[in-house]
């Protein structure tokens, strides 16, 4: 006979699965590459109230004189540092992001390319893709700047390949 009553799946499985959904979004933004400047100013303010610290300790000060020049040098350095090391920080990140992509255009390239040595029928498609580009190239008028109005572009020629509204660039 055939039980047709039991769970599909076992209780504590599905506890564990809800705590582990759980888990997750509780620690998505902390591993967020978002957070990262901000772990790095925290660093920097670390590393230069302990560099203070270190030399407060040659000089015999009290705790409380310690602990107060410690803390205006934690905000001196946040306030003077933060713009600098986040903005730095977001610069790296930006620039690590786009030599990744043309290291992985580049290797993508690399593996069509031998692809199409190996098989004319890829190479073909290249071809007539290469081909149609020129083509297209020669069809359309280069983009002029509108004297009339600052930053406006006149007409690409783009108009009779895609009939739909073109919105106006500014570049």
């Amino acid at each position: 006979m055939l039980n047709t009553h039991l769970p599909e799946t076992h209780d504590g499985l599905d506890r564990v699965l809800n705590g582990a959904t759980a888990a997750k979004s509780a620690f998505a933004d902390v591993f967020s590459a978002k957070q990262v400047p901000t772990y790095v100013l925290g660093l920097t303010i670390m590393a230069v109230v302990t560099a203070t610290e270190r030399a407060l300790d040659a000089i015999e000060t009290g705790f409380a004189y310690e602990w107060a020049i410690l803390s205006v040098v934690a905000l001196l350095t946040f306030g003077l540092l933060s713009r600098f090391v986040m903005r730095t920080t977001r610069e790296t990140q930006s620039w690590a992001r786009s030599y990744a992509a043309k290291v992985r255009a580049k290797r993508s390239d690399q593996k069509l390319w031998a692809t199409a040595n190996r098989d004319p029928r890829v190479m073909n498609d290249i071809l007539c893709a290469q081909g149609r580009d020129e083509q297209l190239v020669d069809e359309l008028p280069p983009t002029q700047p509108n004297g009339k109005v600052k930053g406006a572009m006149i007409d690409d020629g783009l108009a009779p390949l895609a009939p739909w509204a073109q919105a106006t660039r500014y570049y």
